[in-house]
């Protein structure tokens, strides 16, 4: 725990480090689980306008659960004036594919003509491991204000966190 601003590095290697679109954004960081999120709307999806929006998810369903996920959001306009994407780990799909697609090619599909700045590669969410085997996760503060910028690879949180 710290009162300072906390940068959170893009992972070469993590799956979801493949996806990116270059650029840099700011706003509110909110967010969560994918799943979550996606059922959340029309429920108490909090207003995404002029956010940066985190995602990541677990394995638990195939690609074509995480397709139908993503494009709840964006047809549903939940995603309508979102200033970044920040995406954590997927790493469960690390060598899922589904009739030639893999995590990377949803997550592009989806997300890589929204026309805002995607960050991949954050070593957050719920299968992060470390070399041990072990959890390993970064924890993010959603809520508080960030930096986003694709281009260097980086998620800068303001402390403290203020709701």
């Amino acid at each position: 725990m710290t009162t300072e601003p906390l940068t959170v590095r893009r992972v070469p290697n993590a799956v979801s480090a493949q996806v990116g679109v270059g650029g840099r954004a700011t706003g509110r960081l909110l967010g969560g689980n994918l799943t979550s999120l996606a059922t959340s709307v029309g429920v108490r999806l909090p207003n995404l306008d002029g956010a940066i929006l985190f995602m990541e998810d677990l394995k638990h369903k195939g690609l074509g659960f995480v397709d139908r996920l993503l494009t709840q959001l964006v047809r549903s306009g939940a995603m309508d004036g979102v200033r970044g994407i920040a995406l954590g780990s997927f790493e469960g799909f690390h060598d899922v594919m589904d009739r030639g697609w893999t995590i990377v090619d949803v997550l592009e599909h989806q997300l890589g003509g929204l026309g805002v700045p995607v960050l991949g590669g954050l070593p957050c969410g719920h299968d992060v491991t470390g070399s041990d085997g072990r959890p390993d996760q970064v924890a993010i503060p959603l809520g508080t204000h960030a930096e986003l910028d694709a281009d260097a690879g980086t998620l800068t949180l303001a402390a403290p966190c203020r709701a």
